[in-house]
């Protein structure tokens, strides 16, 4: 007898799921971080509009950057959310570190309102 068994039709599907459930978490959050990229252009191009807007009429309404940046914001809290999924899920799993994943799966900085 070998020092490795063979594992049981129920054990490969066990870790056929976990991988699949690691899979789709990470996919969703990459999927965030995408959308948080986008978003985060939107905004910082309505920032530059609005801090380089010589007159009102040329100015975007500080209300419409504040939306962006709000809409910016909220991907980065659903991004935090999935990322605290991958992590749970990774524990139960049994992986004890996560520096790669926090390497792989940067969250950037949320944008502070405009005020005005």
């Amino acid at each position: 007898m070998g020092m490795f068994r063979d594992a049981s039709e129920t054990e490969i599907d066990i870790v056929k799921e976990m991988a699949e459930g690691l899979g789709s978490t990470g996919l969703r959050l990459e999927d965030l971080l995408d959308k948080a990229t986008q978003a985060r252009e939107r905004a910082q191009d309505l920032i530059v509009c609005y801090g380089n807007g010589s007159s009102e009429s040329e100015r975007p309404d500080v209300a419409l950057v504040n939306d962006s940046i709000r809409e910016y914001n909220a991907l980065i809290d659903k991004a935090e959310d999935a990322l605290r999924w991958l992590l749970i899920q990774r524990e139960a799993c049994g992986f004890r570190t996560h520096r790669n994943v926090r390497v792989h799966y940067p969250i950037p900085t949320k944008i502070r309102l405009l005020g005005g």
